[in-house]
């Protein structure tokens, strides 16, 4: 599966660009993993996709709240790149591209 491994990623957020991991695992026949970023090592939930596209929720709290948000992203199988968007009405998506790490 392309999409699976460890990608380096940059996060384009309306704050500016962030660095961030993400880990994408085959757990026997469905996805699993985290990202790990400023926010914490947070894990995918939900995960599914197939050899080289993905989409996954995640949850993480910040400042007293929980929130929730849904990532997706293709693969070409050196690079990719999605779209993570909060669970907020006035949150717009924000892009990410990254290259596979180690």
């Amino acid at each position: 599966m392309a999409i699976e491994g460890i990608w380096n990623l940059e996060v384009a957020t309306p704050f500016g660009k962030h660095p961030a991991t993400l880990v994408i695992e085959k757990e026997g026949d469905a996805l699993g993993g985290r990202i790990d970023s400023r926010l914490g090592s947070i894990p995918l939930e939900d995960a599914r996709g197939g050899s080289d596209d993905f989409e996954a929720g995640v949850s993480y709290e910040a400042r007293g709240q929980t929130y929730h948000a849904r990532i997706n992203g293709r693969s070409d199988g050196d690079r990719i790149e999605g779209t993570i968007k909060v669970a907020l009405p006035i949150a717009p998506p924000v892009r990410y591209t990254g290259t596979r790490g180690s």
